[in-house]
């Protein structure tokens, strides 16, 4: 275990003020099986009006209002984490699993990438992860971290059959490759230590609960990874979203520091 250190700032500046603007956070870690959250606090600006609540998915959320006229819109979020209490996570019950099988948007296979899954020797005896690994180690072998290359709609086929891209991209590679499979899997977002940004992964489900692994590193997650939130590929954990009135050009800067406390526990 870890206990770990993290702040997560994003600011929003606009070229010329905006109002009535509406947004969603989905940047609030939450304890469960594998991390317990300590200290946090959150500060957003402005917050007229604020509220929190889950999506369908569980994730926290933060909903909130602005109605006066406003030149930028952050947030910053502080606290500790003590992570790797788990190698799991629970909660994967088959009424929910189900959703996790089948391709999204991002997911979709094309003919590179079902040629690649097909290529991949399994066997019978194989548990769904132990061929996630496998999927997983012969992606790490095949495909190259570049940033720059991929944005934030590239879909999994696109990524793939460019030979590079980020960890959003190797997640949904990734997911896809196991729901060709049938294997139930979800997109995960958090922060890491060393990152500066926040972070994707994956989570498998076996045997009811989710075990999650991290493509980009090609590593089982262990103790250095917080966990924000999951879905179904990158549109169902989308950090920021909102509307406003105003005609205006934004510009966005996010900064993520992840640090270990006191070493292991």
């Amino acid at each position: 275990m870890k206990e770990l250190r993290f702040e997560y700032s994003m600011k929003l500046e606009f070229e010329t003020p905006v109002e009535k603007h509406r947004f969603t956070l989905k940047c609030v870690p939450r304890s469960d099986k594998r991390q317990k959250i300590l200290d946090l606090n959150i500060d957003v600006y402005p917050k007229e009006f604020l509220s929190t609540d889950e999506d369908s998915f569980g994730n926290q959320c933060i909903y909130g209002y602005s109605e006066g006229s406003h030149d930028h819109f952050s947030v910053l979020l502080t606290g500790r984490a003590v992570c790797g209490l788990s190698s799991s996570e629970e909660d994967a019950k088959e009424a929910r699993t189900g959703l996790f099988r089948y391709q999204s948007e991002y997911t979709k296979p094309g003919p590179e990438i079902t040629a690649f899954t097909d290529s991949i020797r399994i066997t019978d005896d194989m548990t769904d992860l132990d061929r996630a690994i496998l999927y997983m180690k012969a992606l790490h072998n095949r495909f190259c971290y570049v940033p720059g290359v991929t944005t934030i709609d590239t879909t999994a086929e696109e990524a793939f059959a460019g030979g590079r891209g980020v960890c959003q991209d190797y997640a949904h590679i990734l997911l896809s490759m196991c729901r060709m499979k049938k294997i139930p899997c979800r997109y995960v977002v958090g922060m890491l230590m060393g990152e500066g940004l926040s972070h994707a992964w994956v989570e498998i489900c076996q045997d009811g609960v989710w075990i999650p692994l991290d493509p980009t590193n090609n590593l089982i997650v262990d103790d250095q990874h917080i966990k924000i939130s999951s879905g179904r590929d990158y549109k169902d954990c989308i950090i920021n979203q909102g509307i406003f009135v105003g005609r205006t050009v934004q510009r966005q800067t996010i900064h993520v520091l992840v640090s270990e406390l006191n070493g292991r526990l």
